[in-house]
């Protein structure tokens, strides 16, 4: 994804040149649907412009997976005002980073409603080619749609592009018929994707992300708020998680901590990553394909010039204590408790409430043999105090196993559901699942929902998980019990304001002020009127 994203960079620069000399110049030429659109080459610039959206900093590049995730058991934010609004509850419809996620999802869907419109009448030299392009646009479509839908519940479905103020009144559509069409346009794009081992251009979305994207809707569907036709949605999952199983197209990495020095480093593997958003930090070349895992999410790292990390985020103590600390892979990977300070000296965390995420980590901790510590950056390439290029994986094969586990259980199939958990436990060094624990699927289900708190922690899944299954309130709770445990002081009860401020109504966000103000048709949703 990233190489292409250059291609866009290059052109608008020569678009743009001398404009600063010579505003008063009538322009010689535009672009427009018009004189766009008519070759691959112009296809493929559009349709970079609808992946960009997944990386924006209003989606995957920073809010979805850090600032709204941070409010779960997983995580606290580590400072004690109020910034972080949505991961606090303390956000409103007039919240503007509510506002700034919904234009931008909406603005990938315009980008690739346009390109689908345009499409057909583009020369291509393979019509198979053209296909592909228009199966890439509609998955694009989909996603942004399946992030609307699950956090704000229905939302109206736009099909053609909007050019002008007059298309802004649209009524919402049902969720139960946004998932049918997210569905419907995953299930009708599959099958022109081109397999990973197939000849693709890293980056790019491919059939099993579309089988993966599709299993985890119909879970997501099957749900909280929802409740949509469960036992259908559940076998569904399990069909499209067989169809990736059976494929022999990924894998367990052998080494759990791997798949994040890749996303660290930038090695295409896709052994175990089946979709994710690439980033690179080219600042110093004036181009943003950039984001913020690492920094906000990572250990924090205050040395001037160094591989800096303000380490917005804490993690939670549900997610501390969850790990088999002596034994669980994952656990020294998953979360650091040290720090380096403005000297560049590595200090030691003594505070359990006061450690850092460690999975996007910009640094690593070196233990040296006389019993002190030094550290070294782990990210290449040029370094930016507040952006980085590392990656972050939206879709993994551990999800598919967890997710095939999680339907069979809910299709009562305990039994059978047994060994796909077992394969991430054993990958992480532990043990087959005691038997004892998991001898009811609801005891199976309480032991799933840990599990997966300790494979994808940070990775923007939490929340999800804890809303489809109806505990996000209770989950919070627990934590707020486990940090009052740790003898958290009263003057630090900031640390889990979340906790306290948690309520029902934010299985859904609010519709975002602006457009209630500008849709005359739009209704909010009813917690929040």
């Amino acid at each position: 994804m990233q190489r292409s994203f250059l291609i866009i960079f290059a052109v608008l620069s020569v678009l743009f040149t001398s404009c600063e000399s010579e505003l008063d110049q009538t322009p010689l030429s535009t672009i427009s649907p018009d004189n766009f659109y008519r070759n691959e080459a112009d296809c493929r610039l559009a349709l970079n412009a609808v992946y960009s959206d997944v990386g924006n900093r209003y989606t995957y590049g920073e809010q979805l997976p850090i600032q709204f995730m941070v409010g779960t058991d997983e995580a606290v934010f580590s400072r004690s005002y109020n910034s972080w609004t949505v991961g606090l509850y303390i956000h409103n419809a007039s919240t503007v980073d509510l506002e700034n996620t919904w234009r931008t999802l909406y603005r990938g869907i315009n980008s690739a409603n346009l390109l689908l419109e345009n499409l057909p009448d583009a020369e291509f030299t393979e019509e198979s080619r053209k296909l592909r392009y228009e199966a890439e646009t509609r998955f694009l479509r989909a996603f942004f749609y399946f992030d609307l839908v699950r956090w704000w519940g229905g939302v109206p479905l736009r099909t053609a592009s909007v050019g002008d103020a007059t298309a802004n009144d649209i009524a919402r559509t049902s969720a139960e018929d946004i998932y049918e069409f997210i569905i419907t346009e995953l299930e009708a794009v599959a099958p022109n994707l081109p397999l990973p081992s197939e000849e693709i251009e890293y980056g790019r979305v491919s059939r099993t992300a579309a089988w993966g994207l599709l299993a985890r809707v119909y879970m997501t569907k099957a749900g909280v708020p929802l409740k949509h036709m469960p036992a259908e949605s559940y076998a569904k999952a399990n069909e499209y998680c067989d169809l990736i199983i059976n494929s022999g197209e990924h894998n367990l990495i052998e080494n759990y901590e791997d798949i994040f020095m890749n996303e660290i480093k930038g090695v295409n593997d896709d052994t175990e990553v089946i979709f994710e958003v690439q980033f690179e930090n080219q600042r110093s070349a004036g181009i943003r394909e950039d984001g913020k895992h690492g920094n906000l999410n990572g250990i924090m790292c205050q040395q001037k010039d160094s591989p800096y990390a303000y380490a917005f985020t804490y993690a939670g103590l549900s997610l501390i204590n969850a790990y088999d600390q002596d034994n669980d892979e994952r656990y020294d990977w998953n979360v650091a408790n040290f720090k380096v300070d403005k000297s560049g000296v590595v200090k030691i965390q003594k505070n359990r409430y006061e450690w850092f995420p460690g999975k996007f980590r910009r640094i690593q901790k070196v233990d040296n043999a006389d019993g002190s510590y030094s550290w070294y950056g782990l990210e290449p390439g040029d370094l930016d105090k507040n952006y980085t290029g590392i990656n972050f994986p939206i879709l993994r094969y551990s999800d598919i196993l967890l997710m095939k586990a999680e339907a069979l259980n809910e299709l009562d199939k305990t039994a059978e559901a047994v060994p796909f958990m077992n394969q991430v436990r054993n990958r992480a060094g532990l043990a087959n699942v005691d038997a004892d624990l998991v001898s009811t699927a609801a005891d199976f289900h309480e032991e799933l929902m840990t599990e997966r708190l300790r494979e994808f922690c940070f990775e923007g899944i939490r929340k999800h998980d804890l809303i489809r299954w109806g505990v996000l309130v209770e989950k919070l709770t627990e934590l707020k019990t486990e940090m009052e445990a740790a003898n958290v002081a009263s003057s630090r009860e900031w640390l889990y304001r979340s906790s306290i401020n948690v309520a029902e109504k934010h299985y859904l966000m609010p519709i975002p002020l602006k457009e209630m103000n500008e849709n005359k048709l739009m209704e909010q949703n009813p917690l929040w009127k």
